[in-house]
């Protein structure tokens, strides 16, 4: 008898009943998203320092700036990323398992979606803390930062878990 290969692609994956996938799935987007979200803030910064200085014409310390500031600045906000960053990863990471669950797949627009309302919602709280001449770069940052820790998350996702 020819029956349908279920891992073909085009098909949605049969549903298991094991939650061992989506522990996983939200796992995965727990410990690699803070990661992710203060590397993309510190590459922005370290651009934007970069930026300031080439525009004032001293080119002597970009390399320093560039490179000390992205790897440096994610080292040191790694801690305050994890902090704050890892509710955002939680909640992105429960909606694309819960999703993968129901549906039998890893969908982008489900985590983009869900990723831009804590965006969002992350963007309101800090406009609580932060002073209102550096909240337009906050919210910025937070935006690249969501979007870029989503995309990288879940490309990593939909490969580990096809």
């Amino acid at each position: 008898m020819n029956m349908p290969n279920p891992t073909r692609a085009g098909q949605p994956r049969p549903r298991s009943q094991s939650w061992g996938r989506p522990i996983a799935i939200v796992a995965s987007y727990a410990l690699l998203g803070p990661l992710m979200g203060a590397f993309s803030v510190n590459g922005l910064f370290a651009v934007y320092a970069v930026g300031v200085e080439i525009a004032r014409g001293d080119f002597s310390d970009i390399a320093r700036l560039f490179w000390g500031g992205i790897v440096m600045g994610t080292a040191l906000f790694a801690i305050g990323a994890y902090a704050f960053g890892s509710i955002s990863a939680v909640a992105v990471g429960l909606a694309v398992a819960f999703r993968d669950r129901r549906k039998g797949e890893i969908s982008w627009r489900t985590a983009l979606v869900v990723a831009l309302f804590v965006w969002l919602l992350m963007s309101i709280a800090v406009t609580a803390v932060v002073p209102p001449e550096g909240l337009v770069r906050w919210v910025g940052a937070l935006l690249v930062a969501h979007v870029l820790a989503t995309v990288v998350c879940t490309w990593i996702v939909r490969r580990i878990f096809r």
